[in-house]
């Protein structure tokens, strides 16, 4: 029987670690297309937390090409990973590694400039 909880709560758990990672790539590509979609001169500033909400560590990747942002993050010793989509591939500036940070999302002549 306390196996069955102790499966029950693990998974339980991975799922809401996967819903706070789900969370924070979904806010940052929402806030690259929004910024792409409002044209030239648009910009926000995003903030990105050191740690997932329940303490786990993570990595943020932008990759334009594949137009996605990846999250990775490692549950149980298992990497984990979510993609969010990007509509526009333009886009330069810092792309790997980021978190524990404060980000200006700015649209140049419709191109994306993350900094």
């Amino acid at each position: 029987m306390f196996a069955i909880i102790d499966k029950r709560n693990d998974e339980l758990y991975s799922t809401r670690t996967m819903l706070y990672a789900r969370q924070v790539a979904d806010k940052l590509a929402g806030s690259v297309n929004t910024i792409f979609l409002a044209g030239d001169g648009a910009q926000r500033t995003v903030y990105l937390e050191e740690t997932l909400r329940d303490d786990k560590d993570y990595t943020i990747n932008i990759y334009p090409t594949s137009h996605l942002v990846e999250i990775t993050w490692s549950y149980l010793g298992e990497n984990r990973q979510y993609t969010s989509a990007l509509i526009t591939a333009s886009i330069t500036g810092s792309l790997i590694a980021l978190k524990n940070t404060t980000l200006t999302i700015s649209n140049s002549n419709g191109g994306i400039v993350i900094g």
